[in-house]
């Protein structure tokens, strides 16, 4: 009987071991079957530059100054409205005019009294001189009848000394030099007066000729803004008026067209709070448009809205881009556009295909062929750009992976 226990003991003992050796063989053949199963395009580890990029959403936006809307200082009937949806218009072109018979009075009423008021100064001008002339005269004349009165009476003083001449000639004398006396104080008078009033009246007469002068620039300024004007060079956007319309000009100006210069546009991006402190000015942007997919525009970070803006409880930024190159004829305000801004560049570094990387928890895995196998290697990675991820370590240069396919990834339990 001991016997027959230890050959059923060996027999138990070497079934199981052909059991493990079955085991062992099945789940080594089943781990080959599985590597060959990985389809896709072989690839190698390669040297290159990644930028690490910030991609958000902006909006291309007319700058400061490059949306201008047009209307009237006047009010009045529109009688022409020389502008359309579309239309390219320099500064200075006429867009509208607005009726101005009214106007057109005033102003020659204006020049009217100009005139009036500049004739009258010329009147002053040559009139008070020549008076002034005539009381310098008056007062000449009267100093020099004094001058012989005086020398009158004291030869007649002179001569009654000698008794030669009765009392009543120095008397006559002495009455003939109070009267000359009195007509050069008057005359002397008469002349500051004359002079006075010349000044005076000089004085008016300009003051008078600068006024109407006031008068008739603010009357042509008034005729000129019923002629309305192209400000600034561009497109015309918008066409808010038509012809025959009554505008009434009082606070604000009725909007006729607003212009456009489509040579100064910008990108208002939207940086999420996230990612707003690793944006600087003067870091390079590449910018996208639906209108262009295929077309890469080129722009610079140009200043950054220090004031946050909401929406649905997420915080962005305005980021302003300045666009470079020429644009003109492509882009348009209030475009949708892709916006990446290079935050930081670094070159010779080994990358991968971006979906060559699998990730496995918390590691990234990266199936690399050796031979005939395909083993699964973990990697850190570092940034990603363009489909082309950065291996921090767990690849070499010039190694080959695998690109599989998502479809030969199911189930699939590689050595590791």
């Amino acid at each position: 009987m001991k016997g027959n226990k230890r050959l059923k003991l060996m027999a138990a003992a070497a079934a199981a071991l052909l059991l493990a050796l079955a085991l062992v063989w099945w789940l080594s053949s089943h781990r080959s079957g599985q590597a060959t199963q990985i389809q896709g395009r072989t690839d190698k580890v390669v040297r290159g530059t990644i930028r690490r990029l910030v991609v958000s959403t902006g909006t291309v936006k007319a700058q400061v100054g490059a949306e201008v809307k047009v209307g009237a200082r006047v009010s009045g009937r529109v009688e022409k409205l020389l502008a359309s949806i579309g239309q390219t218009v320099k500064a200075g072109q006429v867009v509208a005019v607005i009726e101005h018979q009214d106007l057109k009075a005033k102003l020659d009423q204006a020049q009217a009294e100009l005139a009036a008021y500049q004739a009258r100064r010329q009147r002053v001008i040559t009139t008070g001189p020549k008076e002034i002339a005539r009381a310098r005269a008056e007062l000449n004349e009267a100093k020099a009848t004094l001058q012989l009165t005086s020398l009158d009476l004291k030869r007649q003083q002179q001569m009654r000394k000698g008794d030669l001449v009765a009392q009543d000639a120095v008397d006559r004398a002495q009455e003939r030099q109070g009267v000359a006396e009195a007509r050069v104080a008057s005359a002397t008078a008469r002349l500051a007066q004359t002079q006075h009033s010349y000044q005076q009246d000089l004085k008016v007469a300009q003051a008078d000729v600068v006024a109407a002068r006031a008068r008739l620039a603010s009357a042509q300024v008034n005729l000129d803004y019923a002629t309305v004007r192209a400000p600034i060079n561009g497109v015309v956007s918008s066409v808010t008026t038509q012809e025959g319309e009554t505008v009434a000009a009082s606070l604000s100006a009725p909007t006729f067209i607003t212009i456009v210069d489509l040579s100064r546009l910008q990108v208002d991006d939207f940086v999420d709070e996230t990612d707003i402190g690793r944006v600087k000015v003067a870091q390079e942007a590449t910018f996208t448009v639906d209108a262009y997919a295929g077309q890469q525009f080129k722009g610079v970070v140009d200043a950054i809205q220090p004031s946050a803006k909401i929406v649905d409880d997420v915080v962005y930024y305005d980021v302003v881009i300045k666009i470079l190159g020429n644009y003109q004829g492509l882009l348009k305000p209030e475009m949708t556009a892709t916006v990446s801004i290079v935050t930081g560049v670094r070159e010779n570094v080994l990358t991968v295909p971006a979906e060559a990387v699998r990730q496995r928890g918390n590691r990234g895995l990266v199936y690399v062929r050796e031979g005939d196998q395909i083993r699964a290697q973990p990697v850190q990675v570092g940034w990603t750009e363009s489909g082309r991820v950065q291996i921090l370590n767990g690849l070499s240069e010039g190694q080959e992976i695998i690109v599989p396919k998502a479809s030969s990834l199911k189930d699939v339990n590689l050595r590791r």
